[in-house]
């Protein structure tokens, strides 16, 4: 999950016509997917200066707004880098020209004005985190394809709209106008709660309001001060750990939930504002990672299945 706030100019990034002409009946790509630290990542090429080309292994982040490079990779790549600007701790800049990614064979259809730089960074993930990531690939970047996430089998898929049946137990998948962040519900001691659906995060996290409204309910789940376990890996600083005892995610049970809580409003509030219908907490990678998960932006629908490992996926 990386926000950030530079002004947005809906201009797309179109590869050079010989290139989309090659590549024009590319309806759908299926890649590895490597999973680290309950992150989801996919390499995608880009070309250099001097024709050669670049891979780079980019973060799967379906709650990021902006398309993301390290500055290592942007100069790697002989793109001009623009005047930072600061947002929090870091400073980020658009890159000239906006580069073109392929995933597989099929190119990556981007927003120019939304593909920024991470000054003096060789790596996006948090200290804490294992792995590497010379880029993000976010939301409304995902939000053009039908995007399937496999990952018992460690597999990604990218589809225009239409061209895969899914499969699967169907779920409403809200998705925000802008910043196109997917939303989704998970049931709780009969109770249902609306989540960002963010692949980003390695961990599920919950209101402060929300995780001690639980422990009053249900004294018998365990709770921890701070991160515990896996959730350190989140990057954050969470306020308090929990073991839920058993939840829903449609007809799909999940048990000994892990979550994390944040301050109050984090969610309500500045989260909900980007979202199509409220929230009070995001859905993360050690939940998601049980499943193979079909996003169908166009409709607005989540697919739902749990399969077995094939013999031989990574």
């Amino acid at each position: 999950m990386c926000r950030f706030a530079l002004p947005v100019l809906m201009m797309s990034v179109l590869a050079p016509a010989s290139t989309l002409a090659q590549n024009r009946a590319v309806d759908s790509v299926t890649v590895p997917m490597r999973i680290e630290g309950d992150r989801a990542f996919v390499d995608l090429t880009f070309t250099r200066k001097d024709g050669t080309a670049r891979s780079a292994r980019f973060w799967i982040d379906t709650g990021g707004d902006a398309f993301l490079l390290t500055e290592a990779l942007a100069r790697d790549l002989g793109l001009t880098l623009a005047t930072p600007e600061k947002r929090g701790s870091k400073a980020f800049a658009p890159v000239t020209p906006a580069p073109q990614p392929f995933l597989g064979d099929m190119p990556l259809e981007l927003v120019a004005s939304r593909v920024l730089f991470v000054v003096a960074s060789d790596n996006l993930l948090p200290r804490v985190a294992p792995g590497h990531a010379d880029g993000i690939i976010p939301g409304h970047v995902l939000a053009r394809y039908h995007v399937i996430l496999d990952y018992p089998n460690r597999s990604f898929t990218l589809a225009k709209p239409g061209v895969i049946e899914p499969k699967g137990e169907p779920l409403r998948m809200p998705v925000s106008a802008h910043m196109r962040f997917p939303r989704t519900e998970i049931e709780v001691a009969g109770t249902k709660y609306g989540l960002l659906l963010d692949t980003g995060a390695s961990f599920t996290v919950v209101s402060e309001a929300v995780l001690k409204a639980w422990g009053n309910h249900h004294p018998r789940w365990a709770r921890y001060p701070g991160a515990v376990g896996d959730a350190k890996m989140l990057g954050a600083h969470p306020i308090e750990t929990m073991i839920v005892q058993g939840g829903h995610w449609g007809s799909y049970d999940i048990h000994d939930i892990g979550v994390v809580s944040q301050p109050k409003g984090t969610f309500e509030r500045y989260m909900s504002s980007m979202m199509a219908e409220p929230i009070i907490g995001s859905l993360g990678g050690n939940i998601l990672g049980h499943f193979r998960i079909e996003l169908d932006y166009a409709k607005q629908m989540l697919y739902l299945s749990q399969p077995a490992a094939k013999a031989g996926a990574p």
